[in-house]
């Protein structure tokens, strides 16, 4: 099977406000995708579906074929915000939390990118800063052995140089075979790094895998404001 994800006649709304309505499509293992849309089109409601952080109204959602549910949850690696840790923990703490409650946690791997961004384990969450918060989120989501990474705007809100740092941490350190979905506005930013990208527009899909953009002569951004716009 060379689908990761598949997602079928998915619908999703609050209230009245239509999400999705009857959507469909797959994703393929072991890419790095864009999920890229227009503010307020769905891209986190999409990645907390998959999560199973929300629930669909209807359709079928799978994970390696299995629906999602709280039975695919060790699937997935979901990329907390720095407001979901505990901040009267030290960073040793966060990570001997995560390494008791998700059995694939890579612990070794979470000290060397501890080291790699220079968290000392003795910091307390509350006094890092913002972009060593998001680097401690950052840590935690990519030490775990899972088959979906989904990171939700890893970008936002961060100065140049940590979001180069950012860029370099997910490329170095993507699990062979995984998947990686990673939902942003910043395309410039990340562009580099998508093998495939998904283009959410109102209740429509367009997917391309990014090589065959760039063998047009075309970046991904330009390609993601051809099609907004047409």
């Amino acid at each position: 099977m060379n689908d990761i994800i598949t997602v079928s006649n998915l619908s999703k709304r609050y209230g009245r406000n239509i999400v999705f309505d009857n959507l469909s499509f797959a994703l393929p293992r072991g890419r790095v995708i864009g999920l890229l849309g227009e503010n307020g089109i769905g891209k986190t409601t999409l990645l907390r579906l998959m999560a199973d952080i929300l629930k669909p109204d209807s359709g079928v959602m799978a994970i390696d074929g299995q629906i999602i549910s709280r039975h695919t949850r060790d699937k997935v690696s979901f990329l907390l915000e720095p407001v979901n840790l505990y901040r009267f923990m030290q960073v040793k703490d966060a990570i001997q939390f995560y390494k008791d409650f998700f059995d694939d946690f890579d612990y070794k791997k979470a000290i060397m990118l501890c080291e790699e961004f220079k968290l000392g384990l003795s910091r307390r969450v509350e006094f890092l800063s913002k972009g060593n918060q998001e680097r401690l989120c950052l840590l935690l989501s990519l030490s775990r052995n899972a088959s979906v990474f989904l990171l939700d705007e890893p970008l936002a809100g961060l100065d140049p140089k940590i979001k180069r740092d950012f860029v370099m941490t997910i490329l170095a350190n993507i699990v062979e075979k995984a998947s990686m979905v990673i939902a942003s506005h910043l395309i410039r930013d990340l562009q580099s790094i998508f093998d495939d990208i998904v283009i959410l527009k109102k209740n429509e899909v367009v997917m391309a895998p990014a090589e065959d953009i760039r063998a047009q002569g075309k970046s991904v951004e330009d390609y993601y404001l051809e099609v907004i716009e047409r």
